[in-house]
């Protein structure tokens, strides 16, 4: 706040052109005017004396200036001159006028006290920069306020509030001068504003050659500050409060954290979340409900908008207009503080979008102001922020960690804006897309209504512009670029260069990622690993990020913004793009191989990353390609799907690279399979042979043979000599695995019986000799399963008992965790539970069908997994209720896993049948 005020100008003291002028401008004509005792016009009022005192204070600074002979000190201070004169002229038309005048006096006073006596050698390089600094924004307003003198008298009224805005824009721009002007922090309020005004005038009444003429300008200058001094001592009747926004008509979603304020006075609330999450709304919905009312009552319901308060000052400023403070005393926290505690009754201050001020550098100061304000225990504090801490550290807060909304409450959001469009099946996945985000929703509906779009048309306009699509204004509440922009251009992330990088980082990643996986692979060559830590923090307190679990997570409409190519550094998707190459690199144990429990872990955390990351590249790179293989045959072993594996084949069939493409062609086969579609895997198989054999690579061509005769089985035409001729191969080739793998492929296409359970051992016998310990436990499990269809098989056979059967199913159990294939562990899990059942342990076959659900599950999008699913819950009502017998789907489910006798008279006997009954009697 300035030291002065001012009032319209007189015209008698304009100087004309034909006036001498002396003392820095002053004429004599203006000097005799002044002397002439109100002749004519009376005397003067409070405010001409006001206005007068500011004029001959700048004179004074003009005149200091000119005799400092400091280059760039003379052009500010005539600079400041003609915009104080300017603010005077428009007072009637221009809001801000008066705060744009105060604001460059206040500038100006700190830098000419700071520089009286000095030589220009004497100045340190920071002040120099400030003083450029100044001069730059000058004339910037200088400009701006030109470009509005220019307008006639009718322009002028009609477009006040335009003009308010340009004028706004001044006043913060030099709102942020004052912030960051080094000397401004030594002034504490306007009292001492007043005494440095008198000092400099007094230093330079000593020395100015024209001393008997700014002698006489002080005298009036004394008598006005003594009228101003005492004006402010008056305390006038309170001025009105802000208006309370209404509740707003659409909302849903938040009626808990409404119901759930606390009511009572001493309360401290702090609602927190990303922009766009509805905090506002939230804090208009709460100063509208109906207790709150009934306990503060309409008019001590107070909203601060803080998102433009870029300045301690335009804090206090802001609340002291917010709270309608008539005390003047100079110092406005002062004024605020004593205007709260002469209240009678509870007040609650809803310091909304909070973030703009607490982020500031200085932050302590901001603090200081929200101490005060707790103290007053009569004062409750409600406060939004985008951030995931709340502000103040000695201040006990109850936060709310905002969400987004559920999907119900989504679709109500997006029905009450388009009530057409709310039917569209497609919703779902527009609502999913934009993340729940109410005010996603929100711009996405009003796009809708708009223009007649339907969501399906939003949800592809969004997929290619990102979130430019849902810019509808120039305000944070109709445009996702800015509201995401508050946070994203915010002080702390402008002065956390890392926290830039680890946000365009963790934009590539879908799910968001661990620390430990941030510093080690994704982060690792793009951030200073000492600074990964703090640029995290940051992320969290403007809340572009936030933590689940151990996850640091980046919000879907947030990605958007950030990957959107005019903002997206590429450098850092390039980098991220060798990371997931060398994680791939890294982990790429195949089944059976020692590490591969481990390696399988690590890539199935980062599964959605690893994928988002390499579909978005064109590049055909041979280490692109590699690593699109590795997740291939990881999807394959975990759940089988197509998008990584015909990418791989896509990239690779560009790069002209035949060893690589008949990978491609393999585990797209593989993939193919695993998802019951044969004929396609059958083909795919068919030109992966082909193209391994034309590189001169006969043990992969072999394996591509093997799966091709083996993808044949389940269909109408099983194709044994694909897989006899596979088995020459290997054995021309001297491949234990080969071979066994054959010859268990020839077990499974015959007849179970006797015989083939004497070849089955003798393959497992191999597959010992050999060290074969992944085709042993495929072995194991062959032979119980077929022991156990076949019943209590001879006793002096081997495997013909179920205590070996089960003792055999165990080992073959721990052999498959050690390789960690969902599938494999489900088979196993199943026939246990089938010996179990059989040997009348109902229990522990409760049990194995159980688990064999829970192993199932991962096997979702495969053709296996709904099998399991439905026999494993037929087997349970089963054990339940002896009576129970499968329908149709049932049969065909137990058919295909090998499990037909027990629904026919070979399987479930009548033996088998009391024992059941027996079992559940008892």
């Amino acid at each position: 706040m300035a030291c002065f005020t001012c009032w319209p100008k007189r015209a008698s003291l304009i100087p004309s052109l034909g006036d001498e002028v002396i003392s820095g401008n002053v004429t004599k004509r203006q000097k005799q005017e002044l002397r002439n005792d109100n002749d004519n016009l009376g005397s003067p009022s409070k405010g001409e004396y006001a206005r007068e005192t500011g004029k001959m204070f700048l004179e004074a600074l003009d005149i200091a200036a000119k005799q400092m002979s400091l280059p760039g000190v003379v052009t500010v201070i005539e600079l400041a001159k003609i915009l104080v004169q300017t603010c005077e002229d428009s007072y009637a038309t221009l809001k801000h006028a008066k705060e744009l005048k105060d604001r460059i006096e206040n500038l100006t006073l700190i830098l000419v006290n700071e520089l009286k006596g000095k030589q220009p050698e004497g100045i340190e390089e920071r002040l120099w920069k400030d003083i450029e600094q100044l001069e730059q924004d000058l004339k910037y307003i200088k400009s701006k306020l030109d470009e509005i003198a220019k307008q006639n008298a009718f322009l002028l009224i009609l477009f006040r509030w335009l003009n308010k805005n340009k004028v706004q824009e001044c006043v913060e721009r030099l709102g942020n001068a004052l912030e960051s002007f080094h000397l401004a922090r030594q002034i504490a309020d306007a009292d001492a504003l007043e005494n440095l005004s008198q000092q400099i005038i007094t230093f330079y009444t000593q020395q100015a050659p024209v001393v008997g003429d700014i002698q006489e300008d002080v005298k009036g200058m004394k008598t006005a500050l003594a009228i101003l001094t005492a004006s402010k001592e008056g305390n006038c009747s309170s001025l009105p409060r802000g208006i309370i926004p209404d509740a707003p008509n659409i909302f849903f979603g938040r009626d808990a954290i409404v119901d759930d304020f606390p009511e009572n006075n001493m309360a401290r609330i702090c609602l927190l979340g990303p922009g766009g999450m509805g905090k506002t709304s939230i804090a208009r919905a709460v100063l509208n409900h109906q207790s709150i009312i009934e306990y503060f009552g309409k008019g001590n319901r107070v909203w601060v908008p803080c998102v433009k308060a870029t300045s301690v000052s335009l804090l206090q400023d802001t609340l002291y207009g917010s709270l309608g403070v008539s005390l003047n005393t100079g110092n406005t926290l002062h004024d605020i503080i004593h205007d709260l505690k002469s209240l009678k009754s509870p007040i609650i201050l809803l310091l909304d979008n909070f973030e703009t001020p607490w982020n500031l550098h200085s932050r302590m100061e901001v603090q200081d102001v929200l101490l005060q304000l707790e103290k007053l225990e009569h004062v409750a504090l409600f406060v939004t922020m985008r951030s995931s801490q709340p502000p103040g550290d000695s201040i006990h807060w109850e936060s709310v960690h905002l969400k987004a909304v559920d999907e119900e409450a989504s679709i109500l959001i997006y029905a009450g804006i388009d009530p057409a469009g709310s039917q569209s099946p497609e919703l779902a996945l527009l609502l999913d897309e934009v993340g729940h985000m109410p005010l996603a929703i929100t711009l996405m509906a009003k796009l809708g209504k708009n223009l007649g779009s339907t969501p399906a048309d939003l949800l592809e306009q969004y997929k290619q512009g990102g979130t430019t699509v849902m810019n509808l204004g120039r305000s944070a509440e109709q445009s996702m670029d800015i509201c995401i922009g508050l946070s994203a251009e915010s002080q702390p992330m402008k002065d956390s260069p890392s926290a830039a990088k680890l946000l365009a980082v963790l934009a590539l990643l879908p799910v968001g990622t661990t620390l430990k996986a941030l510093s080690q692979w994704w982060a690792r060559d793009t951030v200073p690993h000492a600074t990964i830590m703090s640029g995290l923090g940051t992320l969290l307190d403007t809340s572009l990020v936030e933590k689940r679990a151990d996850n640091f997570v980046v919000l879907p409409v947030i990605r958007r913004y950030v990957l959107d190519p005019m903002r997206f550094p590429e450098n850092i998707r390039e980098s991220t793009v060798q990371m997931a190459c060398a994680f791939l690199k890294e982990h790429n144990a195949s089944k059976g191989e020692n590490n591969y429990l481990a390696h399988k872990t690590a890539r199935s955390l980062e599964e959605a990353n690893l994928q988002g990351i390499l579909l978005e590249t064109t590049a055909t790179h041979p280490d692109i390609i590699e690593a699109l293989l590795v997740l291939s045959e990881h999807q394959y072993e975990t759940r089988p799907r197509l998008e990584i594996a015909q990418h791989a084949l896509e990239l690779s069939k560009k790069s002209q690279d035949q060893k690589l493409y008949g990978e491609a062609l393999y585990w797209n086969g593989r993939n193919l399979f695993g998802l019951a579609q044969f004929e396609e895997a059958i083909k795919q198989f068919d030109l992966a042979r082909a193209a391994f054999l034309q590189v001169s690579e006969p043990k992969r061509a072999a394996d591509a043979l093997y799966w091709a005769g083996h993808a044949s089985f389940p269909t109408s035409s099983p194709n044994h000599q694909d897989v006899q001729k596979a088995l020459e191969e290997f054995q021309s080739l001297a491949d234990p695995a080969g071979i066994a793998k054959c010859q268990m492929s020839h077990f499974l296409a015959s007849q179970w019986d006797a015989q083939s359970i004497l070849t089955l051992a003798a393959t497992w016998e191999f597959c010992i000799s050999n060290n074969l310990l992944l085709e042993q436990a495929i072995c194991t499990w062959n032979l119980t399963k077929t022991c156990i269809n076949l019943g209590r098989f001879d006793e002096a056979k081997q495997w013909g008992d179920y205590d070996k059967a089960v003792k055999y199913l165990m080992e073959g159990l721990e052999r498959s965790k050690a390789y960690g294939s969902a599938l494999s562990i489900a088979q196993i899990l199943f026939q246990l539970g089938r010996a179990w059942m059989k040997k009348g342990q109902k229990e522990d076959a409760q049990g194995a069908f159980t688990e064999t659900l829970k192993y199932s599950e991962m096997l979702q999008g495969s053709w296996q997994e709904p099998q399991y699913r439905r026999a494993c819950r037929f087997y349970l009502d089963k054990l339940e209720n002896p009576s129970r017998e499968p329908n149709s789907q049932e049969r065909k489910d137990l058919r295909a896993l090998g499990a037909k006798e027990d629904y026919e008279t070979l399987g479930f006997s009548e033996l088998d049948r009391q024992w059941a009954l027996d079992t559940t009697s008892g």
